[in-house]
């Protein structure tokens, strides 16, 4: 992977239009990446460093040769942008800091330390190690962005699993974390793809991708989602089959619309397991779609019963240390009727059961 070392006018360098940060809302010209990236990461903080200390020679921008003289900056877009706001760049609605910082400035560099790779696909694998397992982390939608770049560049014609494990080797990864990563990024390129269903309110911004991420690991949101379980092979991986879009779009509005007390139908991220069993069973799935609160609906479903067979084990449990502990315990008037207050709580428990 030879790359040169050279130093380049920052006029020659443009924004990344692949950059995985971008959401796919920001049209690709120069002065719309531009403009996001300066109202979107904090861009008045990395002006000020450079203006006060210039730019550190030690980390090099990274780029590929898009033309002529010119370059695309695949690693360092935040970087890029403060120079060229530096160097007089501007947009509408643009801070009075930067404007003030653009006045102001000690230094203003012309020319960066730019490590320039033949083609696109040589950098790859240094971002993974980078944003992915690295120190510098991006956020769960752009890694999984960045992932099915990835992905999209092994062959197509293996499967699944393997590609996953393919990518997982290049950037250091495990391979079940690079599977849930694409089939989050499958289920929410869905919603993207369908202006995420015309739903008021809802769009890149208000979705979390993390929270889509953490949802398709049950297995019921995944024969939903799909609309059965033939689809998921491989270990209960998926293939290249794509999302049904209304099962998609209706799990889009039980996660992220809120109702006018600004809670969505699941409510507490740790409803997704109830979630789960109530699209595995019919009769709890048409009373959700009906209408029912995600409790009452769990009820309908076998996971009710799991969940008092764990709780009664888990009491069984309880008790026999504290009896074991017992004999070494001074006697209260407060223990006393906490025994008999369990006491007779597990005489109701009991009669509800027999009868």
């Amino acid at each position: 992977m030879s790359h040169k070392l050279m130093y380049l006018k920052v006029k020659d360098l443009d924004l990344d239009p692949e950059n995985p940060r971008l959401p796919d809302y920001v049209e690709r010209d120069s002065d719309s990446m531009l403009e996001f990236l300066a109202k979107s990461s904090s861009i008045e903080e990395l002006m000020s460093a450079i203006s006060e200390n210039d730019f550190f020679p030690a980390e090099s921008l990274i780029a590929v040769p898009n033309g002529k003289s010119r370059y695309t900056v695949v690693e360092g877009n935040r970087r890029l942008t403060a120079l060229r706001l530096l160097s007089g760049s501007t947009y509408e609605d643009i801070s009075p800091r930067i404007v003030e910082l653009q006045k102001t400035a000690k230094f203003k560099p012309k020319e960066v330390p730019v490590s320039v790779f033949p083609k696109r696909s040589d950098v790859l694998n240094y971002l993974g190690n980078r944003h992915i397992a690295g120190v510098k982390a991006w956020g769960s939608l752009a890694k999984a962005r960045y992932i099915r770049q990835l992905f999209d560049q092994t062959d197509g014609k293996d499967s699944f699993a393997n590609r996953c494990k393919t990518v997982a080797k290049v950037i250091g990864s495990r391979r079940d974390f690079i599977a849930k990563a694409m089939k989050a990024f499958r289920v929410y390129k869905i919603a993207e793809d369908n202006d995420f269903f015309s739903i008021k309110g809802l769009d890149e911004q208000a979705v979390k991708f993390s929270l889509i991420s953490t949802a398709i690991d049950y297995e019921g949101v995944q024969d939903f989602i799909y609309g059965s379980p033939d689809v998921l092979q491989e270990g209960g991986e998926q293939t290249d089959r794509d999302p049904d879009p209304k099962r998609v779009q209706e799990f889009f509005t039980w996660l992220f619309v809120k109702d006018k007390n600004s809670r969505t139908r699941i409510g507490e991220s740790r409803n997704l397991n109830k979630l789960s069993k109530i699209m595995l069973d019919a009769e709890a799935l048409d009373g959700f779609r009906k209408g029912a609160t995600i409790d009452q609906a769990y009820i309908l479903t076998t996971g009710v019963e799991e969940d008092f067979d764990a709780l009664c084990t888990q009491i069984q449990r309880d008790l026999r240390e504290a009896n074991s502990l017992v004999a070494d315990v001074v006697s209260s008037e407060y223990r006393i009727d906490l025994a008999a207050s369990i006491f007779k709580q597990a005489r109701q428990l009991n009669s509800a059961l027999q009868d």
